[in-house]
């Protein structure tokens, strides 16, 4: 085999090297893009639900606060604290 040869053999292998680099890169991009996508939607939904999750925390301590005995606690521990001052 001359120089030229080997040369072309040498050029024509790093080109099919190349080629399929580039195609595994493409394919590695493309599934990249589906998980960071899911991994979005994922969080969106948590974050909806998270806030969902604080406002029927709200909603309950709001209904805590607003009990009977509730207000009775306050008021017998305020009456209590004032008593030992």
């Amino acid at each position: 085999m001359d120089a030229i040869d080997q040369t072309q053999v040498f050029f024509f292998i790093s080109s099919v090297g190349f080629v399929t680099l580039w195609i595994l890169i493409a394919v590695f991009l493309v599934y990249l893009i589906r998980i960071s996508r899911t991994f979005s939607r994922i969080i969106n939904k948590v974050e909806g639900d998270i806030n969902s999750i604080g406002d029927t925390t709200k909603e309950m301590l709001e209904e805590v606060r607003e009990s009977s005995l509730f207000q009775f606690l306050i008021k017998f521990f305020k009456s209590k604290k004032n008593k030992n001052k």
